[in-house]
């Protein structure tokens, strides 16, 4: 008979069958500095929507048959399909055309029950069909037998359905008649439910309307479609698709709801509550007194920097004035298509990340403990410290709602009436893809859209002023980390975007060696103005990288005609570089960015060792920025990276980009050979240029460039190359920074400070944390770098991570 367990022993054994889920892994580095005992704790993530993290089994998507009726799943369709546009009296009535079109279809000549028919076709989905289009979908139609057993066996088809309009309903007749009787009646009611879709602002609302206006008789089929077994998760995703708008709060309260089931029923912790957790025990060292001694606590996360970290920097050069855009910016051909599989992912929405839901949840912690309920602000020991400054001033970013007066109390009282009064004019506001931007930095393009529309010569204008509509829900500041940032959501989610960094790189840096100058100036450790004065602003129609205008040249007239631009809610907040007014450090002077003024403020501070911290960490991100510059595809994270390589294919070898799968960029990045639909092509033999040569490109491109001609292909996708390679790297020395800045405020000898961000970047920080000046151990791994899709994400911790005290005994 054995021993009884300890108390002890039993609470380890509890400890250690508790799942986590929300990180890819956590790892543990010990080390110190500044006298202090320092354990960094390392969660990297794979920016993972909060309802899958909240999955069951830890995450794992599971599918099967679900029935749905052909309402819905027309509606779905559309909503991937980005929805109909309004007819248009010019138009050619394209959407007229696009109808519900049937690819594969299999048919069961056995009469099948429902039951069966579903097991039928799951196993001929599984093994007949390897593959189909993004967009498509896989139905099941069971048509019950009216002369078997009443209908308790029926006719069964697998099909797969998509939208098309590239035939005309005469054409499609002729090609669907050898299709059975039972699956062109479902083509033709879907196709007659699109038509009921042109143009309207609500999917949700038309499927309703739809839904009441047919009789209540029973359907003599049952459609079935291959999807989500998560119902939740299901639904909530179906309405983002459809266009809802999903308020914070609603979808907050269902994470929670979804994180207390997976406590009840699998013993499973999301990472938030397994914070939660770990600090209660500091505070009362798991006794329920106050522990003295117990390691300070920080959270570091690759989230917006909130506003009262800034404030708004005014007039700085009163002088200078912007002109035009150059020609090359107004000639950018009109944006593409956006990507498929954006498009068909209904996270694509930028909305729902668990990312976003730890930084509300751990921002409410903050003001909890500071007993606020608006900005936390000042210098002192926060709690919560934000890192990711590519979207400094963009209030969209920060998902939190209640951060709107903080933003609101940059502006002065004169900028807040001029926003919020009843028609505000386009001198004071702009308003982009339901953001609004003060226009302090106004561009003459605008005027000139003006003129070009008095005059009547705007080719394709429709009058229709969308600026007039103003929305002050969610402001844009300007910045110079967003101006820079935007090209990183250009290269991983817009590359359909018509934007032009070149111009400015060749015409006002124009030298690879002074972009190196400029950046380190600018963000790490400098001043705006000495940065600024980098910069020949000689001709500054090349500090804009887009226009609301386009020339577009008609070879048939043999002549350039004005277009407005037609995708206007595609327009960036900040089309040109924001050298008037912009966000600065708060309290910074001279002028100096976010991230510039922590690394002047640890030179600045009493220890030594950090103000040694301070240098090396720009000189460790140069020189890594330089390893990246020297090869981007080889130097890039082999787990995690590939985007600069797929940017490159997409640009500049469009035939491969187009033919090939890429919905892995790290799968990609490590292939020689990619199979695409026509043929099989040797991708390993394609290497990226090194960006000083792309950046010799771009001057030279720009000298030879005629007036016809438009900007290189290959020397534009070389400036949003490098640009991204410095501010991804921006990142990584702006975490180090503030966690030697956290190091030099804090007053505890053992602090504790667990970095939450995308594996890219926890990766780095172990690099420099590891690297002999530092010498920090690794002491703790858990989980892996590299999950399999079909695997659930569960970590299982060690007592250690259940009670950070022990890390430091």
């Amino acid at each position: 008979m054995g021993k009884k367990k300890s108390k002890s022993a039993k609470k380890a054994a509890a400890a250690a069958s508790r799942g986590v889920v929300g990180p890819d892994y956590i790892q543990v580095l010990t080390g110190t500095i500044a006298s202090k005992s320092i354990s960094l704790i390392l969660c990297g993530e794979s920016h993972h929507d909060a309802i899958d993290i909240t999955r069951a089994g830890g995450g794992k998507i599971k599918e099967g048959w679900m029935v749905t009726d052909f309402i819905e799943l027309t509606a779905e369709m559309v909503g991937k399909f980005g929805g109909m546009e309004e007819e248009d009296d010019d138009d050619d009535d394209d959407a007229n055309n696009v109808r519900v079109k049937c690819g594969i279809c299999k048919r069961n000549n056995k009469l099948l029950p429902l039951g069966k028919a579903k097991e039928w076709g799951r196993d001929v989905g599984n093994d007949e069909i390897d593959f189909i289009d993004h967009g498509h979908e896989m139905a099941l139609l069971w048509v019950p037998s009216k002369d078997n057993n009443n209908g308790v066996k029926g006719r069964s088809f697998l099909v797969e359905l998509f939208l098309d309009g590239s035939e005309t309903e005469e054409e499609d007749k002729s090609r669907v008649s050898h299709l059975p009787c039972d699956v062109t009646d479902l083509l033709n009611n879907m196709s007659n439910a699109v038509k009921n879709m042109n143009g309207v602002k609500s999917l949700s609302k038309v499927v309703q309307d739809m839904k009441n206006d047919m009789t209540h008789e029973k359907p003599h089929h049952t459609l079935l479609s291959w999807t989500d077994m998560d119902t939740e998760a299901r639904l909530l995703n179906h309405r983002r698709i459809l266009g809802e708008d999903i308020s914070t709060v609603e979808y907050d309260e269902l994470i929670c709801d979804r994180k207390k089931k997976r406590q009840m029923e699998e013993n499973m912790w999301t990472w938030d509550d397994w914070l939660v957790e770990v600090k209660s025990k500091l505070l009362s060292n798991g006794n329920g007194n106050d522990a003295e001694g117990a390691p300070a606590l920080h959270v570091v996360l690759e989230s917006s920097i909130p506003p009262w970290e800034v404030e708004l920097c005014r007039d700085f050069m009163p002088d200078f004035e912007f002109t035009q855009a150059a020609d090359c910016i107004r000639c950018l051909s009109e944006d593409s298509d956006g990507s498929e599989i954006d498009a068909f992912d209904p996270a694509s929405d930028g909305f729902g990340s668990y990312m976003d839901f730890i930084f509300r949840r751990l921002l409410d912690m903050e003001r909890a403990m500071r007993g606020n309920s608006n900005g936390i602000g000042g210098t002192g020991n926060n709690f919560l410290h934000c890192v990711d400054c590519r979207d400094l001033g963009c209030e969209h970013a920060c998902v939190e709602d209640s951060l709107h007066k903080d933003w609101m109390d940059l502006l002065e009282q004169e900028e807040k009436e001029k926003l919020l009064a009843d028609g505000t004019d386009a001198t004071h506001a702009h308003h982009k893809d339901g953001r609004c931007l003060p226009d302090w930095n106004h561009s003459p393009e605008e005027n000139k859209l003006d003129q070009l529309r008095s005059c009547g010569i705007l080719r394709n204008d429709d009058g229709d002023d969308q600026e007039s509509e103003i929305d002050t829900d969610l402001i844009t500041f300007p910045s110079m980390e967003s101006f820079f940032g935007q090209c990183t959501d250009i290269i991983y989610y817009t590359p359909n975007y018509k934007v032009a960094y070149a111009p400015f790189l060749g015409e006002c840096v124009q030298s690879f060696d002074n972009w190196n100058s400029f950046f380190t100036e600018l963000f790490f450790g400098g001043t705006v103005d000495r940065a600024l004065s980098m910069l020949d602003l000689s001709a500054p129609n090349n500090l804009h990288i887009r226009s609301p205008i386009m020339k577009f040249w008609n070879p048939e007239a043999n002549s350039y005609e004005w277009h407005k631009r037609e995708n206007e809610d595609q327009d960036l907040t900040l089309p040109l570089l924001p050298i008037k007014v912009f966000l600065k450090a708060r309290g910074s002077s001279p002028v100096r960015t976010w991230s510039s003024n922590i690394f002047a403020s640890l030179l600045e501070c009493d220890c030594q060792e950090l103000r040694d911290m301070s240098i090396h960490t720009r000189q460790w991100a140069l020189n890594d920025i330089a390893k990246h510059c020297a090869a981007p595809k080889l130097s890039d994270d082999e787990i995690g990276g590939g985007e600069w390589f797929l940017a490159y294919l997409r640009q500049c070898h469009r035939e491969i980009y187009d033919d090939i799968d890429h919905s892995d960029t790290a799968i990609l990045l490590r292939k020689q050979y990619a199979v695409g639909e026509s043929r099989k092509h040797k991708i390993g033999d394609i290497t990226i240029p090194p960006c000083k040569d792309g950046f010799q490109l771009i001057t030279t491109s720009l000298e030879e460039m005629s007036e016809e001609s438009t900007l290189d292909k290959k020397a534009e996708i070389m400036a949003k190359i490098l640009i991204d390679i410095y501010m991804a790297k921006l990142v990584d020395a702006s975490t180090v920074v503030k966690i030697a800045q956290i190091i030099s405020q804090e007053t505890e000898k053992n602090i504790t400070i667990v970095c939450y961000m995308g594996s890219v970047h926890t990766r780095a920080l172990c690099d420099f944390f590891t690297q002999p000046k530092y010498d920090f151990k690794k002491k703790i791994f858990c989980g892996k770098q590299d999950w399999d899709d079909e695997e659930g994400r569960i970590l299982h911790l060690p007592p250690e991570l259940w009670n950070l005290s022990k890390l430091f005994k």
